[in-house]
């Protein structure tokens, strides 16, 4: 069995003392992630998108559009399953055809060529789920805080449960795909700008292997 692959060292604050806070994005690329972009945009935030490989063979000009912006992208399996229990042959059969979809529609885009971080669908795992990940050179990266933007629950229940968990180095679960998400899209024109103005800065998901 392969060892570990540590999660990157995920920094709290800035060399110059801002609190940083790391949004990221599930599901995409999908209709709404440009709405996303566009947000991100104007309020001077980079993210993290956790792409599903059948959408990337969709839409890879979006999936670019987002490596464009300066955005970084992880992996979220192919067809979006639970991994609980899944065989190995399975899981990493998802893992793989997602690498391969990336690749093909933007390797000259992809920082080293590859993606270095995997999230699990729906954050379902098993005491397999991580050494497999590992095996093909992936950390493997949850959350901590999550407002279900994915119910849909309507977009000040979404603002008030991040401003209300926002700490330092903490990971927002969000999501631009799967589902109408121009509640999650509105959001964050009200978030970012309070935020901002709290100090924090809003930053990729460190994506190298030395932590």
């Amino acid at each position: 069995m392969s060892a570990l692959v540590p999660v990157p060292a995920r920094p709290t604050h800035t060399a110059s003392g801002q609190p940083i806070l790391y949004f990221t994005f599930d599901d995409g690329p999908a209709a709404d992630t440009p709405s996303v972009l566009a947000a991100l945009a104007e309020h001077g935030a980079q993210a993290t998108f956790f792409v599903v490989g059948g959408r990337v063979q969709l839409l890879p000009e979006t999936l670019r559009a987002t490596l464009q912006a300066g955005h970084a992208v992880g992996n979220h399996s192919f067809t979006h399953p639970r991994f609980e229990g899944m065989p190995q042959v399975q899981l990493l059969k998802e893992i793989d055809e997602t690498a391969k979809a990336v690749y093909e529609a933007a390797a000259d885009l992809l920082p080293g060529g590859r993606m270095q971080l995997m999230r699990p669908p729906y954050g379902s795992t098993d005491a397999n789920t991580e050494p497999w990940v590992n095996a093909r050179g992936y950390a493997m990266v949850l959350w901590d805080i999550d407002p279900q933007d994915w119910s849909q629950p309507g977009t000040p229940a979404i603002v008030a449960q991040v401003l209300a968990e926002a700490a330092p180095g903490a990971i927002v679960l969000l999501h631009d795909g799967g589902g109408d998400r121009s509640q999650t899209a509105a959001a964050l024109h009200t978030l970012l700008p309070q935020l901002a103005a709290a100090g924090y800065a809003f930053h990729a998901l460190p994506a190298g292997q030395d932590g």
